[in-house]
C-alpha cells in the first residue's frame, strides 16, 4: 500500500509541503488502521497540519537516530529548539541571535554551549538544517550554514508551528526515565501475546531482520507459527516476501520497491560489503574459519583486515576513486560500521562477529571483469546473487 510505505519512509507528511499526500493519507486512513493501531501499535497522529506515524521501533539500535546529526550534543540543541519554538506563535518571525540566547538559557545546567567554538556552531548549524529540512522552521533571510565560521552571522526565520507535534508522545509521565531501557519499556502495554506481536512487525518492518536467539526465541518462534498471516499482512502494505531460516526471519522488498534506506545502495561501501561478503562465503565454505551452531562466525579483528586486504587487492580497481584513494584501516573503520548497521556483524571487543545474512547478501562483479586501473572509464555495476 502506497500511503502505508510513504509514512513509514517519512519522518511525516505535512499538509502544507504535500497536499496532494497529505489528504490522500486521510483518506486511505480505514485501510491502514488495523495494521498500525492492533498489529504495530502506534501512535497516528492525525490533524489539520501533520499526517505522522510514530514509529517506535522494538529496540534501539546503534543505526537509529537522524542521519545528519554527527554527536550528542546536536540532540541537546535539538530538544532546546524545540522549547524555543514552543513559546512562539504559528508564523511567528524570529532571529538566530534570539534563537543561540535562549539556546544558552536553556542548556546552561545541563550542556553549556560556547558559540566561540567552532564545533558548537557547527552541531547547531546541523540542527538548524535539519529543523528546515522537516519543516520546523522556514528560512526568509539569510542562510544558517554561514553560522558555523561566523558566530555573528544573522538569519531570519519563521516558526511554522510544527515543532509542537515533533515529540512521542508516551501517554505517561516520562520524568522518571534514566535510560534507553526505561524508555523502551513504555513502549510496551497489553498482554505477553499482544507484546510479542508488536515487537515482530516493528521489528520486521523497520529492521533489516530478526535473528533467532535466546533473547529473541519468543518473537522467532512466533513468526514460524505465524508464518503466514505475518508474511501476508507485511505484503498487503509493504509488498516483499517473508523469508523464514532457521536462524532468523526476513522481509523483503519485491523487485523494484523502496521504503527507507536500502541494501545492497548505491554507496560504494555497499560494493565492497557484497565484495567481501562473497569473499568471506567462499573461506567459510572451504573450512577457513569455522561455523558456530547458530550459523555465525567469529573472526578476529586481524583476520577481518586480512580478508578486506585481499579483498582490495583482488577488486580494488573497480571500487570508486574516493574510495581507492582512502587507506585500508579507514575502510575498515567505515565498512565495520556500515555492515553492523545493516546486521551483517556485530564489533566485539576483540573479535568480529558475522551474522548469517552476510553469507546470503553477496555479489560479484562480472566474469568479463579484470583487475586493471580504468581511469576515466565509468565502473560496472555490481551483480547481487
Amino acid at each position: 500500500m502506497y500511503e502505508f510505505r510513504a509514512l513509514l519512509d517519512r519522518f511525516w507528511v505535512a499538509r502544507a509541503e504535500d497536499r496532494e499526500l497529505y489528504f490522500s493519507l486521510k483518506r486511505a486512513l480505514p485501510d491502514y488502521r488495523r495494521l498500525v493501531n492492533e498489529l504495530l501499535g502506534w501512535n497516528l497522529v492525525v490533524n489539520e497540519s501533520v499526517v505522522k506515524l510514530e514509529k517506535v521501533p522494538p529496540r534501539a539500535m546503534s543505526w537509529m537516530g537522524i542521519q545528519s546529526f554527527q554527536e550528542p550534543l546536536d540532540y541537546c540543541l535539538l530538544c532546546a529548539v524545540l522549547l524555543f519554538l514552543a513559546d512562539l506563535d504559528d508564523g511567528a518571525p524570529f532571529l538566530l541571535s534570539s534563537l543561540t540566547q535562549a539556546v544558552e538559557t536553556f542548556l546552561s545546567e545541563v550542556q553549556p554551549v560556547d558559540w566561540t567554538r567552532f564545533p558548537h556552531r557547527k552541531s547547531l548549524v546541523r540542527v538548524l538544517q535539519y529543523a528546515q529540512e522537516v519543516g520546523l522552521v522556514l528560512v526568509y533571510d539569510g542562510n544558517s550554514a554561514l553560522f558555523g565560521s561566523d558566530q555573528n552571522q544573522e538569519v531570519l526565520y519563521e516558526n511554522t508551528g510544527l515543532s509542537r507535534h515533533f515529540p512521542v508522545h508516551f501517554g505517561r509521565d516520562i520524568m522518571g526515565c534514566r535510560s534507553i531501557e526505561d524508555f523502551e519499556a513504555l513502549a510496551w502495554e497489553g498482554d505477553e501475546t499482544e507484546q510479542r506481536r508488536r515487537r515482530v512487525y516493528r521489528q520486521l518492518a523497520l529492521a533489516p531482520g530478526l535473528y533467532c536467539s535466546d533473547h529473541t526465541q519468543s518473537d522467532y518462534d512466533y513468526i514460524k507459527n505465524q508464518r503466514r498471516t505475518v508474511g501476508g499482512n507485511l505484503d498487503q502494505f509493504l509488498n516483499g516476501e517473508l523469508q523464514l531460516y532457521k536462524n532468523g526471519a526476513f522481509f523483503l522488498l519485491s523487485e523494484g520497491e523502496r521504503c527507507g534506506l536500502l541494501y545492497p545502495g548505491t554507496r560504494a561501501l555497499s560494493d565492497v560489503s557484497l565484495l567481501l561478503c562473497a569473499q568471506l562465503r567462499e573461506q567459510i565454505e572451504q573450512g577457513v574459519y569455522p561455523r558456530r551452531a547458530d550459523d555465525t562466525v567469529l573472526l578476529t579483528r586481524r583476520e577481518f583486515f586480512h580478508e578486506l586486504e585481499r579483498c582490495r587487492s583482488r577488486y580494488g580497481n573497480g571500487w570508486g576513486s574516493q574510495l581507492r584513494a582512502c587507506s585500508l584501516e579507514r575502510i575498515c573503520q567505515e565498512l565495520t560500521v556500515y555492515m553492523a548497521d545493516w546486521m551483517l556483524l556485530e564489533v566485539l571487543e576483540e573479535d568480529i562477529l558475522l551474522y548469517p545474512a552476510a553469507g546470503k547478501l553477496v555479489g560479484s562483479y562480472p566474469a568479463t571483469y579484470q583487475n586493471e586501473s580504468r581511469e576515466g572509464e565509468e565502473d560496472e555495476p555490481l551483480e547481487d546473487e
